[in-house]
């Protein structure tokens, strides 16, 4: 089986931004930057009812994971969606393992 890396990112928008920054952002983020990544999976913005939201990406494996994680740093693309977010605790990002996949 292959080792399927799933990270949830919590996103917390930084005062003055809206829902529609983080879109524009998220779509710039995509078509500039993850589109060119083959490690990457799928990935989903999402919003809670109470108005946070949450970033899930599906990586084909950690080596991936970490590649991307290394590229995003070079990113311009990724900087601006970065610049959304209140980014200062990434204790509260999470990544999980796939144990087994279902369709």
């Amino acid at each position: 089986m292959t080792e399927l890396i799933t990270v949830l990112a919590p996103i917390k928008l930084i005062e003055g931004k809206t829902e529609a920054d983080l879109l524009a952002a998220s779509d710039r983020f995509q078509t500039e930057f993850i589109n060119d990544e083959p490690g990457v999976l799928r990935r989903e913005l999402v919003r809670h009812d109470d108005g946070s939201y949450l970033d899930i990406v599906q990586f084909r494996s950690s080596k991936d994971m970490e590649d991307v994680m290394v590229k995003e740093q070079e990113s311009e693309a990724c900087r601006a969606f970065f610049a959304v977010m209140d980014v200062e605790n990434e204790a509260d990002i999470k990544i999980y393992t796939s144990l087994e996949t279902y369709s």
